[in-house]
């Protein structure tokens, strides 16, 4: 009777460690579909002049203003530094040298500094990839930043979009 339970058990624990390797590839997959996509729909690229950066905030500043409603646009969330890869009117892809770490602590403040609470944060990390996703909303906008970096690369993705 342990034999079969034993038995029972390593197989659900391999089952279950297949499933969430292969949760996370098709995740990794479809935020890599969404960037191709974004990058085919739209062909240009702004300018430094007509996209404006957002100075950096310290991490863990005690007092955060709330942006103003006419900067709740999504070029309002470039990421200082980053390079732009597509975007749209909603949507932005960019890509960034910084850890993954850095960018997600900035955007985490960003999404507080407009008077959002974080809905969702989720983290993942698997054979040096990294996929980590952010939600935030406030009564007037509602803000998902997906941060993605595959084990080797040196660039991360970022994929705003601004709803």
């Amino acid at each position: 009777m342990k034999f079969i339970v034993l038995s029972l058990s390593i197989f659900l624990l391999i089952v279950g460690a297949y499933a969430s390797r292969r949760y996370q590839l098709i995740t990794i997959n479809k935020v890599n579909e969404e960037v191709l996509s974004l990058s085919e729909e739209t062909n240009q690229t702004p300018t430094p002049s007509s996209t404006p950066v957002p100075s950096q905030e310290p991490v863990g500043s005690a007092s955060i203003t709330p942006m103003p409603q006419n900067q709740l646009s999504v070029s309002g969330f470039l990421y200082p530094g980053s390079k732009v890869v597509a975007q749209t009117q909603t949507t932005l892809s960019l890509e960034s040298s910084d850890n993954t770490d850095v960018i997600t602590d900035w955007y985490k403040d960003k999404i507080k500094g407009i008077g959002a609470n974080v809905k969702s944060f989720v983290v993942t990390r698997a054979n040096d990839k990294v996929l980590n996703k952010l939600v935030g909303a406030n009564s007037s906008v509602e803000v998902s930043v997906e941060i993605s970096k595959d084990s080797g690369s040196t660039l991360a993705k970022i994929l705003v979009s601004v709803k």
